[in-house]
């Protein structure tokens, strides 16, 4: 059972909110991927804020919609242009592993997001983690109409999570 406070279990994905800003295109306006700084965590947080997808029961598609309404139903102001970068918790810390510094993905659920957590470990300063975030570990992305088109469960919290 995963508390607020524990590290997330080890397998478990993980979506980043990407504003438009962040995320590369290439000639004709078609997404290639996220920027090296859409993974810079805000310096009062001290991590990097995501939603975890197994908080809600379900088939992984529905968890990973789930997440996506859980981030759009928070405080962030979420524009239709923006993207939402999925990725396995385990990619995320074995790349900060990489560097020497030891990752954590812990759980900390949020009035507005109860499904939200963050990652320990990623320096903004890091370039060389910052691009290999970008270019391998978060790669994958759902646009507006990618995520809507994945089914939407109940979204309730999963009887694994406390």
């Amino acid at each position: 059972m995963t508390a607020d406070g524990d590290n997330l279990p080890n397998p478990s994905r993980i979506v980043r909110y990407v504003p438009y800003g962040k995320m590369r295109k290439d000639e004709d306006d078609n997404y290639i991927g996220p920027f090296p700084s859409a993974f810079e965590g805000r310096p009062v947080d001290h991590y990097l804020s995501v939603t975890w997808c197994e908080y809600s029961d379900g088939s992984q598609d529905s968890q990973l919609r789930c997440a996506i309404e859980a981030i759009r139903n928070s405080n962030i102001n979420v524009k239709t242009m923006a993207c939402f970068c999925v990725t396995d918790t385990p990619k995320v810390l074995d790349a900060i592993s990489d560097t020497g510094r030891a990752g954590r993905a812990i759980f900390y659920p949020e009035e507005d997001n109860p499904a939200h957590a963050g990652v320990h470990g990623i320096t903004p300063d890091d370039l060389l983690l910052l691009a290999r975030l970008a270019d391998e570990v978060w790669c994958s992305f759902l646009t507006k109409a990618a995520a809507d088109a994945l089914p939407l469960g109940n979204c309730i919290k999963s009887p694994e999570v406390g």
